[in-house]
């Protein structure tokens, strides 16, 4: 099944999974590549929402829904993006060169689906961030995370062949951590943006899965 189906299928189970969302399958935690400055920070495993600060705005994720897409949308809008491969609906998302976030150096933290959430400084050398620069910086970030989780982990991913009635990625045991879901299972729906009493801003993200 496609990413576009499975998605499809997200959408029409939506009623059904409500009731575990806070679970396991919505949790909390960024356009030119030679404008962006990335340095990895280190893992913070105890972050949590009352650390970051005070919640300054959320960001909803929307893009234009295409002709096939509408059949599921019927109010033209899907809530959410690909996490593994944006390019492809990138051009759909609506007010992309907004900017979201006006700061030029932001925290940017990956909780989903890590069992050791991690940290990066994010820098632009414009006015901020505009949501279609920080969507493809996000999933920048989460392949890198994903390729040293695989790098680092003793125990490794089992191909799709080989997990036989298992839906969802085995758990890793690299840096990270990762459980529940490969990459191409993630969609992000949602930016959280946090400004802590020292001025320090740090974005958390809503990934469907």
């Amino acid at each position: 099944m496609d990413n576009y189906k499975n998605r499809t299928m997200k959408s029409i189970t939506t009623l059904f999974i409500l009731a575990i969302l806070t679970s396991c399958n919505f949790q909390k935690s960024s356009e030119k590549k030679e404008d962006i400055d990335t340095e990895l920070l280190s893992d913070k495993e105890n972050n949590s929402q009352s650390d970051l600060g005070n919640l300054v705005s959320t960001i909803q994720i929307g893009v234009k829904a295409n002709k096939e897409q509408l059949q599921d949308f019927e109010n033209g809008i899907v809530p959410w993006i690909s996490i593994e491969n944006p390019e492809a609906e990138i051009s759909q998302l609506i007010e992309a060169e907004s900017i979201i976030v006006p700061d030029s150096e932001i925290t940017l933290l990956i909780d989903y689906p890590l069992n050791k959430p991690a940290e990066f400084v994010l820098k632009s050398a414009g006015k901020g961030f505009t949501k279609k620069q920080l969507i493809l910086e996000i999933s920048k970030k989460y392949h890198e995370i994903y390729k040293e989780e695989e790098s680092t982990a003793v125990t490794k991913t089992l191909p799709m062949e080989k997990r036989g009635s298992l839906i969802n990625r085995n758990e890793t045991d690299g840096k990270y951590g990762v459980w529940g879901h490969d990459i191409g299972d993630l969609d992000l729906s949602a930016i959280d943006v946090y400004r802590s009493e020292n001025g320090k801003i740090t974005i958390s993200l809503g990934v469907e899965s």
